[in-house]
């Protein structure tokens, strides 16, 4: 009798195997890690994962944009954390004017159930906690582009001046759809120009209405989360 019962889940474990949801080990592995992080580390992790996940929906792509926007963070280009990097005007696309995808993508949480997110958000952990020796290129490989999803056939100007990395970590990477690119300085890239109101036409009174009132032409930021303060903490 037990010898037929051990026959039977032999036959039966490969197909419960199969049943199991594919990721829902890794979904239980990923929650523990990531509550084990502080509040801000969190939101860091969030924001990596809604850039990535903005970006594309292979991880071997999503890896290598992730490792971008590390680089940016721990050479200070263009913010000092993920949330300021990924914010930056006129550097990742999703983020640069309001539209429903980026309320969407905004709304993500460690817990959203949309397709790809939870994958998104384990690479992002997983860049996010590797030691820098994984690092697949250099740390000056900052900028990278989507031949395929930009609305005409010109690359960037800054793409323009500076060449693709051509390193094997790139090799197995569709040009067509991602170059990265090496040595992009502010110099070939530089800061949008600040906003500036243009000279008054109207009335004194009337123009600093309109000044109260005009859209500023920034895409307002989420407000980051106050991480919870321990009792007895003021």
């Amino acid at each position: 009798m037990l010898r037929g019962l051990a026959l039977l889940c032999l036959i039966l474990l490969p197909e419960a195997i199969a049943a199991t949801p594919p990721d829902s080990l890794g979904r239980r592995d990923f929650l523990a890690a990531f509550r084990r992080l502080s509040p801000l580390e969190q939101d860091e992790v969030l924001w990596l994962a809604r850039c990535i996940y903005s970006e594309s929906n292979r991880p071997e792509e999503q890896r290598l944009v992730a490792w971008v926007v590390r680089n940016r963070v721990e050479t200070r280009y263009r913010g000092d954390t993920y949330r300021e990097v990924v914010l930056e005007p006129r550097q990742f696309s999703a983020f640069n004017r309001p539209t429903p995808r980026r309320d969407l993508i905004l709304s993500l949480t460690p817990r959203s159930t949309v397709p790809g997110w939870q994958q998104a958000l384990r690479i992002a952990l997983e860049v996010f906690q590797a030691p820098p020796s994984t690092r697949p290129f250099p740390i000056t490989v900052r900028h990278f582009y989507s031949p395929v999803s930009m609305p005409t056939d010109d690359p960037p100007p800054w793409a323009s001046a500076g060449r693709p990395y051509r390193g094997p970590a790139v090799a197995h990477i569709d040009p067509t759809r991602f170059q990265f690119f090496d040595g992009i300085d502010a110099r070939l890239d530089p800061e949008p120009p600040a906003y500036t109101s243009p000279p008054p036409t109207r009335p004194a009174r009337l123009s600093r209405l309109w000044d109260r009132l005009r859209p500023s032409g920034r895409v307002p930021r989420p407000a980051r989360p106050i991480p919870p303060q321990r009792p007895g903490h003021r």
